[in-house]
């Protein structure tokens, strides 16, 4: 509420109770306030304005009264959904058929709203790869290739002959087998000199576990 006094230090003086006038408001709300005139001297008209800063803001349900000594004037403030946040401005009342003007400052909105943008907080880690462990891919590798041996032992089974085929694997068995003799002697006796590396000698290791288990598979087939 804001309090005008009229005529209270001299004849068409003007004084106001606030100098500015704040109303808190968002976009989309509307809210109404009174400016009560107190008129000290002899009755007259009195107009009131709002600048063009806010003149679509505001709404005066009176703006020319007649005040003999005391008059509410309800006022109504609103801000559009697409409106500014922050609305700065004046309001007017002019006496003595407009031979004096004063004016205060109004302000309608929130004042959180013009401190700027929040800062929004982003975790750089979302965007990041996650790392890649070369152990899971040995093992995926791994179970790969022993499915493909798998098949690849089923086929040549069907085009040779079950009992040619473990023939056939047992012999490359043993050949792995003495192969891993050889790398056992050759820790021991440095006369022997074989060099493996870490990924050859996984393959050998799958292959040999692959034609050990698939035999014993086989076997078990022809027993039955």
């Amino acid at each position: 509420m804001q309090q005008v006094h009229i005529n209270r230090l001299g004849v068409n003086s003007i004084e106001f109770e606030t100098e500015v006038l704040d109303i808190p408001l968002s976009p989309g709300g509307e809210q109404s306030f009174e400016i009560v005139l107190i008129n000290y001297g002899s009755p007259t008209h009195v107009h009131l304005s709002a600048s063009d800063d806010i003149y679509g803001n505001l709404t005066f349900l009176e703006d020319n009264p007649y005040v003999s000594h005391e008059e509410y004037i309800p006022v109504i403030a609103r801000i559009p959904f697409d409106g500014r946040l922050v609305n700065k401005g004046t309001v007017s009342i002019t006496v003595g058929y407009g031979s004096k003007t004063e004016s205060f400052s109004v302000r309608i909105g929130n004042s959180e709203s013009d401190t700027g943008p929040v800062a929004i907080d982003i975790d750089e880690s979302l965007s990041s790869p996650s790392p890649v462990n070369p152990m899971q891919n040995i093992n995926g590798f791994g179970r790969q290739f022993s499915d493909g041996l798998s098949a690849m032992y089923s086929s040549i089974g069907q085009t040779i002959g079950t009992k040619h085929l473990i023939i056939l694997l047992s012999f490359v068995a043993i050949v792995a087998l003495i192969y891993m003799v050889i790398r056992s002697l050759s820790s021991v006796d440095m006369n022997y000199s074989i060099n493996l590396s870490f990924y050859t000698a996984i393959v050998i290791s799958i292959l040999f576990t692959s034609l050990v288990a698939y035999m014993f598979t086989k076997l078990s087939k022809l027993k039955n």
